[in-house]
């Protein structure tokens, strides 16, 4: 009898009225087809999770901006001269003997012979910086992702003489450095940080409840499928280290601010005691309406840093503009499918200690909150306005600077053998035009 009154509530939650908002039909798709929705997600997150272990390397950090003359100069010097800027070591040696002449010799072979283990490299001549410190470049047509995988080759393809020490640095190197520890520490700030700390204001917000868990899984497979397509277009473009940072972290706040605004309101409709699978389509159309304009519009938002002349920005921009996309295609299929499995048990709350007496809800904090500015209206404005002045005044004190090695941290052979915060030597180029 159980299972005939639950056939009949989800044909009658499938079937729907005939001139019923979009919305109201696609969830009600997705809750036929519920299985098949949740194995497409749960390929998309396999996928995905798989594809991000490989993105690193595909990844780098470029500054140029198309149309200036830097940019020209660069494509002048990869064009004609095989030198790309990205792709150069600088190399240094420092010792206590002389810089003599065999001395000098045996250092150059030793840097001609290395220069071979690098694709498209060739050494230039080693200069003396004074009595005991020689400096050369080794110039490459790598990009900066992939010069920044050869570094260590290269040091370790150095055969010197006895008391010379090596240092291979440049923007290539630095970055093959520091790349881990930016790594590392994202990391360490998102699951030691961010990640404790959304359950638990899930807790604080939606009680002790097996839905949860629900943001969590929900964030988990946007930001994989999300990290999958930057895979795609990191093969065609170049993209910034950080765009997985920015996904992952603009991933989960939208995974919980769209999943609080829906288990809110599926709460409520289930309190009016009909099917779990009508109370998931009167949800997605009313939060969920909100949660797909929501995502419109951050899409839009984010989407504006494409128009900005900097790859960096615009690889930015790229990551920006397709997590939100992804949010709202897995909140209209996903989330009611996962609001369906929940159910009432899953989305009801465990009380440890016993049920409160009595019946009647209690206002709470937000009920409070709400009444109080609506009978003081101005002062709360003028109030909350004081308080984002305040927060905003540091920025009249923002000094933007070029950035330079100088910010990096000197725990790095690589970065501390640069002096004066240049991780390289400047480059002018001259073209002329040849007489009639």
């Amino acid at each position: 009898m159980n299972s005939l009154r639950a056939h009949a509530e989800l044909l009658a939650a499938v079937e729907g009225a005939p001139h019923e908002p979009v919305l109201a039909r696609t969830t009600r798709y997705a809750l036929r087809f519920r299985r098949t929705v949740l194995a497409v997600w749960l390929g998309l997150l396999i996928a995905g999770g798989v594809a991000s272990t490989h993105l690193s390397p595909l990844l780098s950090n470029t500054f140029g901006v198309p149309g200036t003359d830097s940019a020209r100069a660069a494509t002048i010097l990869e064009r004609n001269f095989g030198d790309r800027g990205d792709g150069e070591y600088l190399l240094v040696f420092a010792t206590r003997r002389p810089l003599d002449a065999p001395l000098r010799g045996q250092l150059q072979s030793a840097v001609d012979r290395a220069a071979l283990r690098v694709p498209s490299a060739r050494a230039g001549q080693l200069q003396a910086a004074d009595r005991h410190v020689l400096y050369g470049t080794v110039v490459s047509q790598l990009d900066l992702a992939h010069a920044a995988t050869y570094s260590p080759r290269l040091l370790h393809a150095l055969r010197l003489p006895r008391g010379v020490h090596a240092y291979v640095t440049g923007q290539a190197a630095i970055q093959h450095d520091l790349d881990p520890v930016f790594h590392s520490d994202l990391r360490h700030g998102e699951f030691a940080i961010a990640i404790p700390a959304a359950l638990v204001v899930l807790l604080l917000v939606l009680g002790l409840s097996a839905i949860v868990t629900l943001p969590l899984l929900f964030a988990g497979a946007t930001i994989a499928a999300t990290l999958g397509l930057v895979f795609v277009v990191a093969h065609v473009i170049v993209m910034a280290t950080y765009v997985t940072n920015l996904v992952e972290l603009i991933g989960l706040a939208l995974a919980i601010d769209y999943s609080l605004l829906v288990v809110y309101r599926f709460r409520d409709e289930l309190e009016h005691g009909d099917g779990v699978d009508a109370a998931v389509v009167r949800t997605m159309t009313t939060a969920g309406r909100s949660v797909v304009f929501s995502g419109a519009a951050v899409t839009l938002g984010l989407a504006l840093l494409l128009f900005i002349p900097l790859q960096f920005v615009r690889s930015l921009g790229i990551g920006g503009f397709l997590i939100p996309l992804v949010s709202v295609a897995a909140a209209t299929t996903l989330l009611p499918s996962l609001l369906s499995l929940y159910g009432r048990r899953g989305s009801a709350r465990i009380h440890v200690f016993g049920r409160r007496g009595g019946t009647v809800k209690t206002a709470g904090l937000w009920h409070w909150l709400a009444h109080a500015i609506m009978r003081r209206p101005l002062l709360f404005l003028a109030g909350g306005s004081v308080l984002l002045l305040l927060a905003a005044a540091p920025a009249f004190a923002l000094r933007l600077t070029p950035g330079s090695a100088d910010g990096v941290p000197r725990i790095f052979e690589r970065q501390a053998s640069i002096s004066s915060g240049r991780s390289g030597p400047r480059q002018l180029s001259y073209q002329a035009r040849k007489s009639p």
